[in-house]
């Protein structure tokens, strides 16, 4: 495993996507499955949480500041020793579904898989990131040929495909596609892709194409340890059948929503107020199908419109078109967990009983939002504005309400 280029700085999306992960000690790889990649670190017989953390810790030190393999494995071997993890031992199933097992993580090849696999899943994870910020610009991928001296006759099928970057394909075939897979992708030109989808192929050479090859259907794969049963495409090593970065995404929104239902409203708006830096939850603007966003929690508003959660969330799409028609940034929508939790509510300013109008004032600036209860009994952001003082003052006025902002 070459080293990175001296001064090689890691892109944020690289590092946030694998600092962001939780710590989960599994006695097998098998315990954390398929997206559950995305926001989980782990790593097979780790089953103490130091050990755990000595390894997330050296791997995302390596990512930062761009160290090899050899590099890594000095720092990891200098942890494990001061933990007594170096070297053989034996170590137990916490579930009791195993007899003990030997594990020794001095030798070189499980350490290249550890290494391998967790820089590489932050690679891919950077790229996606990167494409979906991109794709107005660059809107298709391309499935480019392996650097691996013998390819698996699947992934060389794969070569020359060339699909827009929402495409469903890129879901379970976005590099890497297996242990120890070299496969890439590239993005490109709607100009690049349109000539290389007219090139007549030479001999032997590359055959582009716009749609990927029929290999047969999905196979179906039973995880013998949890007994999960997922169906994994032709070719595709099981377990590696997911996008990283749209994992990363998909699967931080969902698993938030369930946190933030019990979770104080404080500590609520404090957790979601730092969570919108993270630039995977950035990208669900951009994501397909349409995604609700978590943009705050408010019990006040649930009692007063008697929804069945405090939590508030926000269409991907309601974001979209405020940044493409209203010139807004999605940083602009980190302030909703503070709007949701401090705003001023008033009426709704048609006159319906299923939604309010909020009203809050962030340093000199003014922000309004509208929010409503849908007829399944959930809150929902309809939309948000910055306004001037002006604008406000003469809202209120309308309204006849008093100025409640002071002069």
């Amino acid at each position: 495993m070459a080293e990175f280029r001296r001064g090689f700085t890691a892109p944020k999306e690289v590092t946030g996507y694998f600092d962001g992960k939780t710590l989960k000690p599994a006695f097998s790889w098998l315990d954390v499955w398929g997206e559950e990649h995305a926001y989980a670190f782990t790593v097979a017989k780790a089953t103490e949480a130091e050990v755990l953390s000595a390894f997330h810790r050296t791997i995302g030190e390596a990512i930062r500041s761009g160290k090899g393999f050899e590099r890594w494995k000095e720092d990891v071997r200098a942890e494990l020793r001061k933990l007594g993890w170096w070297g053989p031992r034996m170590v137990g199933d916490p579930t009791g579904e195993q007899p003990d097992r030997m594990v020794d993580f001095s030798r070189s090849r499980r350490l290249k898989t550890i290494f391998w696999s967790n820089i590489n899943s932050a690679r891919a994870a950077g790229q996606w990131e990167r494409a979906q910020r991109t794709k107005k610009i660059l809107p298709y991928i391309l499935y480019v040929r392996t650097t691996s001296a013998d390819p698996r006759s699947e992934h060389l099928a794969f070569v020359g495909i060339i699909l827009p970057v929402d495409d469903p394909f890129w879901r379970t075939h976005w590099p890497p596609n297996g242990w120890g897979c070299k496969c890439q992708v590239r993005q490109i030109s709607a100009r690049e892709a349109e000539n290389l989808l007219g090139r007549a192929p030479k001999d032997g050479g590359i055959i582009y194409r716009s749609s990927p090859p029929d290999l047969g259907p999905d196979l179906q794969h039973r995880n013998r340890r949890t007994g999960e049963l997922t169906m994994v495409p032709p070719g595709i090593d099981p377990g590696w059948q997911t996008n990283a970065g749209l994992a990363r995404a998909t699967t931080l929104i969902e698993n938030l929503e369930e946190r933030l239902a019990t979770t104080p409203t404080a500590t609520a708006t404090a957790i979601l107020t730092d969570l919108w830096s993270d630039p995977y939850l950035q990208l669900a603007p951009r994501l397909e199908p349409k995604v609700w966003l978590p943009a705050g929690v408010s019990d006040r508003l649930a009692e007063d419109l008697g929804a069945k959660s405090p939590v508030v969330s926000i269409t991907g799409a309601a974001i979209a078109d405020r940044i493409e028609r209203h010139r807004m940034s999605i940083e602009d929508f980190s302030f909703l967990p503070e709007i949701l939790d401090q705003a001023l509510v008033m009426p709704d300013r048609k006159g319906s009983d299923r939604g309010r109008t909020l009203y809050r004032m962030i340093g000199k600036a003014f922000w309004r939002a509208f929010v409503n209860v849908s007829e399944n009994g959930y809150l929902r952001v309809n939309s948000l504005h910055q306004k001037n003082r002006k604008e406000v003052k003469a809202e209120f006025d309308r309204l006849g309400k008093d100025w409640p902002f002071g002069e």
